[in-house]
Formats: structure tokens, C-alpha cells, sequence
């Protein structure tokens, strides 16, 4: 009777320790939903969908949003910028929404209007090209992008591991859509606030 009250209680602390086992790993996983990617990376590389900012074919709005990220992660001050993408810990690819045609609507199925042949009439691919509204004007704002991914040995881009769109969303001075990914790393992953020095 007493060995297998012995095993009962050895058996019911094992579980207790199980218990809090897992309650302590559940404690340190409270920021699982973003990848300790974020928490470990120290530099970013920032590019567009159709490519870096040395590509001379770039559209001029990716160009000017790379830019503008550029300097928002330095005014964030979290992470550094880096110049090789393969060397960065963190890519951020941008992709500032067009105005596209919609050509269902068109009264001209051979082309479009020539007043509008200036508008972008390439359509999003899938959804990870960001959602759209449409317009009573017969056009299509498409939303801004901001992707997140880390980058493998092999120079390949691993995710997105972080990702969000929204109309106008890289504009600034705010950058809505890098004000959302700073909001969710720093609640996640808070900086240890820096030490003051003893004044004399």
C-alpha cells in the first residue's frame, strides 16, 4: 500500500512540475505571433516588389517609398540599414498601391480611353499583392504593401514572416503601415530602456 501511494505521489509531482512546465513556456511564448526574427535581427534591407533602389526600371513611387522607409527606420532607431540585402537580418519590401483601370467597366474593350493611358493597367496577381477598393470613377486604388522577410544562405526570401497593407499607407510623414510593424515589435519585444548616466 505504501509503495503504490510512494508511486501515486511521485506521479502527481511529476505532473505538478509538467504543469508548470508548460505554463512557464506558455509565459515565454506570450509574442509568438511575431517571429523572435524581429527580436534577434540588428540591420534591414528595404527594396520594393519589382526590385532595389539601384534598378534604373524602378517605379518612380517604389523609389521614392524605399526612400522614405530608409529614413523612417532610421528615425526608429531599433534597427540599423544595411547595404548588402543578402547581409541584412530583415528585408523590407514595399510596394506603393496604383491606380489600375477597370476594364470590365470600359466602353472600349480594345484599349483604354487615351485620356487614361497613362494609368498602370496591370492587375494584382494574387492576394498577397494587397487588397483594393473600387471606385465609382470607374478605377481601382490599389492598396500600399509593406512585407517582411528574413533571407536564407542561399540568397532566397524566407516568408513574409510580417505583412500588412493599406490605402496610402506609405505615405508620409507617418507611414501607417511601418507605425503598425513598430507598434507590434516594440509591445513584443520591448528595447531595454538605455542607462542613465550619474549626473556629477
Amino acid at each position: 500500500m505504501q509503495s503504490i501511494m510512494k508511486r501515486n505521489v511521485a506521479l502527481l509531482s511529476l505532473l505538478i512540475a509538467a504543469i508548470g512546465v508548460v505554463v512557464a513556456q506558455a509565459k515565454d511564448k506570450k509574442h509568438a505571433s511575431l517571429p523572435e526574427a524581429f527580436q534577434s535581427a540588428h540591420t534591414v534591407f528595404v527594396e520594393s516588389r519589382d526590385g532595389d533602389i539601384t534598378d534604373l526600371k524602378l517605379d518612380p513611387e517604389d523609389r521614392t517609398a524605399i526612400l522614405d522607409m530608409q529614413d523612417a527606420i532610421q528615425d526608429w532607431g531599433r534597427y540599423t540599414l544595411s547595404r548588402s540585402r543578402r547581409d541584412a537580418d530583415l528585408i523590407l519590401v514595399v510596394h506603393k498601391g496604383r491606380v489600375l483601370r477597370d476594364q470590365s467597366n470600359t466602353a472600349n474593350p480594345a484599349g483604354p480611353h487615351p485620356s487614361t493611358s497613362h494609368i498602370p493597367l496591370q492587375q494584382p496577381t494574387d492576394a498577397s499583392q494587397g487588397s483594393s477598393g473600387d471606385s465609382p470613377d470607374g478605377f481601382t486604388h490599389e492598396n500600399d504593401e509593406l512585407r517582411v522577410y528574413t533571407i536564407q544562405p542561399d540568397g532566397k526570401l524566407k516568408g513574409p514572416i510580417w505583412r500588412d497593407d493599406q490605402e496610402r499607407g506609405l505615405n508620409t510623414p507617418n507611414i501607417l503601415l511601418l507605425q503598425r510593424l513598430k507598434l507590434e515589435v516594440e509591445k513584443n519585444y520591448p528595447t531595454a530602456p538605455a542607462n542613465k548616466q550619474p549626473t556629477p
